[in-house]
Formats: C-alpha cells, structure tokens, sequence
C-alpha cells in the first residue's frame, strides 16, 4: 500500500524554502508515530531538510536524478525506479513524505493519505496537489489539545472511495 503524508495549510501549502511552514509538536509525534518500522520515500530537497539525517527507525528512499550515494539511505533515480522498488518489496504500507513534486507524481498511485489539516494560511511555496473527488475521510482527530494549539489542527485519514 502506499501512503502519503503531509501537513498542510488552508492553502494547501506544505512548506517554504525547503522547510516546514511551521513547528507543530503534535504533528510531528504523529509523523513519528505513523511512520516509525516503515519505509518512507522523498525527494532529495526533502531529505535535506530532515533535522535528523536519515530519520531513524525507517527505511529511508531518496529520489534523486544525482549520481550520489547517501549512507543509510537508498537511492533511485526515478517515480518508475521506485514504483518497481515498491512492487518488489514485501512491506505492508510504504509512506511518500514530500516535496511538492513527488506527492504530485505519487497521487495516481496512492492508496491512502495521512494528512494533518491546519487552519492557518501561511506564505507557502510549495504546495500539496488537490485531492480527487475519489478520496473519501475515514478518519478524523481532533483532540483538544490540537484545536487549542498555536496552529489548530487536526489529523486525517482519506482513502480511496
């Protein structure tokens, strides 16, 4: 199954030079919680932005057309290269976690999206791709201490219909 995850704004912005929109403590727990034992996939950009290089407790893809080799990473060059990376291994749930380009390229393929909705716009330069009539919320949380937060937010989870 292939998964995407993604905080994003009013807007749907998800970030600004290479960066978060903003620092939301319970959405980065979730991110952790959701995607700690899986593999997750990124761009390079992506990657460097990673306060932590490579996020531990996951299998870390980095998609890139650079020649280079990151230690504790894999590396492919392409969206097919890691669609047949995807098809060949065994895993359950495998999570694409940005940027913009890569969640737009993956959206045809994506079976399920984690999506922590923010009401705030921010001056974003990167965004998340529309979401198709064909996703439907199957989950919604919204604990209290998320809509009280700096940023109020909630956590959703979309599949297709």
């Amino acid at each position: 199954m292939i998964s995407m995850i993604v905080a994003m704004d009013k807007k749907r912005g998800i970030g600004k030079n290479n960066g978060l929109l903003a620092h939301i403590k319970p959405d980065l727990e979730y991110f952790k919680r959701v995607t700690e034992g899986h593999t997750i996939i990124m761009g390079y950009n992506t990657y460097l932005s990673l306060p932590i290089r490579p996020l531990p407790n996951r299998k870390n893809i980095v998609i890139t057309r650079k020649d280079i080799k990151i230690d504790g990473t894999i590396i492919l060059h392409s969206i097919d290269d890691t669609l047949k990376w995807i098809e060949k291994s065994n895993e359950k749930e495998i999570f694409i976690c940005g940027g913009g380009k890569i969640y737009q390229q993956f959206m045809p393929y994506a079976d399920k999206l984690y999506i922590t909705h923010i009401f705030h716009s921010f001056d974003a330069d990167k965004f998340f791709p529309p979401i198709p009539d064909q996703w439907k919320i199957v989950s919604i949380n919204g604990e209290r201490e998320n809509i009280e937060h700096e940023f109020p937010h909630i956590f959703a989870i979309y599949q297709r219909k």
